[in-house]
């Protein structure tokens, strides 16, 4: 009924079996006075030849690519060169995600609302926490104080 045999009903495997030894050349000693052979006409003619003009037209067409870049470079670089210090640290405030708190529309109950401010409590806070955590105090002594507050 099974289809698995077990280790005793398995036929050895015979791992002694005889490999056939492939044989080399040997390699024959160079003289000091005898110069290498030089390549016949034949075997010149079977080498693949380069073709010189689609080379030249490939660095062409690379060189105009990277110049191309250079231009489009210069002149993104000269976009944003007017701003200045604060301008980018204004830039980047204006990126950075500003907490929402979310206050229920009026047909809200009274706890729904005063929860929004429960809330917005608790973010100000841990927001100090955070600060505290980013000034590199380390990460136990965060957990300690967030634990104690709670």
């Amino acid at each position: 009924m099974s289809d698995y045999f077990t280790r005793i009903e398995l036929p050895p495997v015979d791992r002694t079996a005889p490999r056939a030894i492939s044989s080399a050349q040997a390699v024959q000693p160079i003289e000091a006075g005898r110069s290498a052979p030089s390549p016949d006409r034949d075997a010149r003619a079977s080498m693949p030849q380069i073709d010189v003009a689609s080379v030249d037209e490939d660095v062409a067409s690379a060189a105009e690519y990277v110049e191309i870049h250079a231009r489009i470079a210069d002149i993104l670089a000269d976009l944003d060169s007017g701003t200045s210090v604060d301008g980018a640290a204004r830039s980047i405030d204006a990126m950075l995600a500003r907490p929402i708190i979310l206050v229920p529309l009026p047909p809200a109950s009274k706890e729904a609302i005063e929860h929004a401010a429960v809330i917005a409590r608790r973010m100000v806070d841990r927001a100090a926490y955070s600060h505290a955590a980013q000034a590199h105090v380390s990460r136990g002594v965060v957990d300690q104080i967030v634990a104690s507050a709670n």
